[in-house]
C-alpha cells in the first residue's frame, strides 16, 4: 500500500488522459450489437452517472456506511466502466459489489450476506438472495481494476488547502459553511470523470474555487460587494502562488458546471425505466 498519492497505483496506473479515456470508451462500443448500441446511446450518460451515484448512496445510507467508503466505491464503478460497457453486467449487482469491496479495502467490512440482503430489499427485481452472486462479481470487478484498489480522495486536500489559505491571509479563511459546501461538491465530483483525470488536490482546489469565487455572493451575502471583490482577489493571489495547475483546475470547474447543468434535467424515474430497457 502506497503511503502517498504520488507513488500510488492511482497515479501510476489509473491516472488517464482525456484522449485515452475517450479511446477506451469508443472501443467499448465495438462490443455491442448495433441494436443494443443504439439503446445505450439513447441514454444521457450524465443521467446514468447520477442514477448510479444515487444507488450507491441509497445502499450506503441504509447500511450506515461512511462517505469516504462510498466515494471509493464510486471510483471503482467509474474505472470498471472504462473496461466493461455499461449494461453488459447488471448495474445493481455491480453497485452492491463495489460497495462491498470498498468496505473491505477501507477496513470497515460488511458481511456479504448483509450487503446482499440490503441490496435485495432495495432492488428485488435485480438482486438475487444468493450472496455468491456478489462474490462472483467481486472477482470480476477486482480483475478489471487490475487489483489496484487503494484510493486517495480530495477530502484531505480540502482541509490542507483551507488551512493554508487561513495561514496565508485571514481574509480568505473559509467559514465552516463554505467548507461544508465544498465538501458536498467533492461528493458530487464522483459522478464525473474527474478522479480518473486529475490528482486529488486539483479536484479539491476546483471545488474550493467554485465556493470562494463562483458562489461568493451567495456564501457572503452580508458582506459589502467591495469586500467580496477584495476577498476574491486575495484568493486568486493565493491560487497563483500555490503552483496548482490553473488549466487543470479550470477544466475541473467546467466539468462540475456541466454536471450541475445536466443534473437539473435529471429524472430518476425516467432514468430507471430507460436503464431497465438496457439490462433486460
Amino acid at each position: 500500500m502506497s503511503a502517498n498519492y504520488w507513488t500510488s497505483s492511482q497515479r501510476l496506473h489509473w491516472l488517464l488522459t482525456k484522449e485515452t479515456l475517450a479511446e477506451r470508451r469508443k472501443n467499448l462500443e465495438d462490443i455491442f450489437d448495433p441494436g443494443k448500441l443504439q439503446t445505450i446511446k439513447a441514454l444521457n450518460p450524465w443521467h446514468v452517472r447520477v442514477y448510479l451515484h444515487t444507488l450507491i448512496h441509497l445502499l450506503g445510507q441504509n447500511l450506515s456506511i461512511r462517505q469516504r467508503i462510498l466515494a471509493t466505491a464510486e471510483v471503482y464503478l467509474t474505472r470498471f466502466h472504462t473496461k466493461v460497457p455499461f449494461g453488459e453486467i447488471n448495474p445493481y449487482l455491480v453497485v452492491a459489489t463495489a460497495v462491498y469491496v470498498a468496505c473491505k479495502v477501507e477496513e470497515h467490512p460488511q458481511h456479504i450476506r448483509t450487503i446482499t440482503s440490503e441490496a435485495r430489499s432495495l432492488w428485488p427485481d435485480y438482486i438475487s438472495h444468493d450472496p455468491t452472486k456478489i462474490a462472483e462479481c467481486e472477482f470480476y470487478l477486482i480483475e478489471e481494476l487490475g487489483t489496484y484498489l487503494v484510493i486517495f480522495h480530495p477530502y484531505k486536500s480540502l482541509i490542507q488547502i483551507s488551512d493554508a489559505m487561513a495561514k496565508s491571509n485571514a481574509q480568505i479563511t473559509m467559514a465552516p459553511e463554505e467548507i461544508q459546501v465544498t465538501w458536498s461538491m467533492i461528493n458530487d465530483s464522483y459522478i464525473t470523470d474527474l478522479h480518473l483525470l486529475n490528482p486529488p488536490h486539483i479536484v479539491a482546489m476546483a471545488c474550493i474555487y467554485m465556493t470562494v469565487v463562483l458562489r461568493s455572493h451567495i456564501m457572503r451575502m452580508t458582506m459589502p460587494s467591495e469586500a467580496v471583490k477584495s476577498r476574491i482577489e486575495a484568493f486568486m493571489t493565493f491560487f497563483g502562488e500555490s503552483n496548482v495547475d490553473l488549466e487543470q483546475t479550470i477544466d475541473c470547474v467546467q466539468e462540475m458546471i456541466s454536471l450541475y447543468v445536466n443534473w437539473d434535467t435529471y429524472s430518476e424515474k425516467q432514468c430507471r425505466v430507460e436503464i431497465a430497457k438496457v439490462i433486460t
